[in-house]
């Protein structure tokens, strides 16, 4: 007789949230605007990423990933729109914005166990006790 496997407890994914340099903050905060006009202006996604050029290409990819979020959270969870017009009105296949929505509700998630971790402590009684 085999033994049964127990399927294992999923491991909540790690995001490393990042802090921005001064430099950084208003590098972002152009960015994102120069963005939202490109969108307001009727520009697609694409276009609107085009309409600005950072030299740090990895910070770059983090704004225009932000972007996308900030897009589909006004969107979607402001205005009501459904994930299939964000991405139809975005001009981005709906996978992207659908992979994109999971995403920002894990992030959600961790975000909220870590915050109410560190208000109420670990919920786990076998947990060690530590005070630091």
């Amino acid at each position: 007789m085999k033994k049964k496997k127990t399927p294992k407890k999923a491991a909540m994914p790690d995001f490393d949230f990042k802090e921005f340099t001064p430099e950084e903050d208003r590098i972002y905060t152009e960015a994102v605007t120069k963005y939202r006009e490109a969108i307001a202006a009727g520009k697609t996604l694409r276009d609107a990423y085009e309409s600005t050029s950072i030299a740090d290409k990895a910070l770059e990819k983090m704004i225009q990933a932000d972007f996308l979020k900030i897009m589909i959270a006004e969107r979607h969870f402001s205005r009501k729109q459904p994930l299939e017009t964000v991405a139809k009105d975005l001009d981005v296949s709906i996978e992207l914005v659908k992979h994109t929505y999971g995403r920002m509700l894990q992030e959600v998630g961790v975000s909220a166990a870590n915050q109410f971790g560190k208000e109420f402590g670990d919920l786990n009684p076998d947990a060690p006790k530590m005070n630091d």
